[in-house]
């Protein structure tokens, strides 16, 4: 007897077998048909629920992209102290964007070819008011004497830069360096503790 399966079961089981070989395999390197295959639906189901395999790893990643927001925005609107917040900031980025190594580079798509739709997914979580309360807990900070008198924004770039980056390079770096994916998560692991003390002593006077 052939197994029937409710809309909601088939397409649950579709978004959780694309979301796993996207994360595995990357996105040129997954098909509709590996999908299917994984999913135990077929092709059709896919394109019928979904339309294609960009509409599925559209709606795959604003959900990733939507966790990372709201844990970054929360963790920066916190009152935690202020090398504490920024630890917890940095982590962030080395916990999640393991599970979803999609993310830097579908938003360094959309920045060059959407950028108002990017856009649009970020205002919606008020990001002015949050890098404008980030902003006067740094010049505190700065007026206290305990951290150095520097631009937020290019502080702000810096952290963004070391922790994105190493995910953007992960494609190249298991190629150049000869490494499995669970043996870069390890390499990644150590490589958060080298960011925190780099930009701790950078902040410190």
């Amino acid at each position: 007897m052939v197994k029937r399966y409710s809309t909601s079961d088939v397409s649950e089981r579709i978004l959780d077998a694309a979301r796993e070989l996207f994360i595995t395999k990357g996105y040129d390197g997954t098909s509709i048909r590996d999908i299917a295959s994984a999913s135990g639906a077929n092709v059709a189901h896919i394109k019928y629920y979904f339309q294609s395999k960009s509409n599925l790893f559209e709606i795959i990643f604003d959900e990733a992209f939507e966790i990372l927001i709201k844990k970054v925005f929360s963790t920066l609107d916190s009152d935690m102290p202020f090398f504490e917040l920024v630890e917890s900031w940095i982590n962030i980025y080395y916990e999640l964007l393991p599970e979803y190594p999609q993310i830097p580079m579908f938003v360094l798509n959309a920045i060059n070819h959407s950028p108002d739709a990017l856009m649009e997914k970020i205002s919606k979580h008020n990001p002015e008011r949050i890098f404008n309360r980030l902003n006067e807990r740094f010049e505190a900070e700065a007026a206290k004497g305990t951290i150095k008198n520097m631009p937020f924004v290019d502080f702000g770039l810096n952290v963004l830069s070391l922790c994105v980056f190493p995910f953007i390079f992960k494609g190249l770096a298991l190629q150049i360096a000869n490494k499995s994916n669970a043996d870069y998560v390890e390499i990644l692991e150590g490589h958060k503790k080298y960011v925190i003390d780099f930009v701790f002593s950078g902040l410190k006077i």
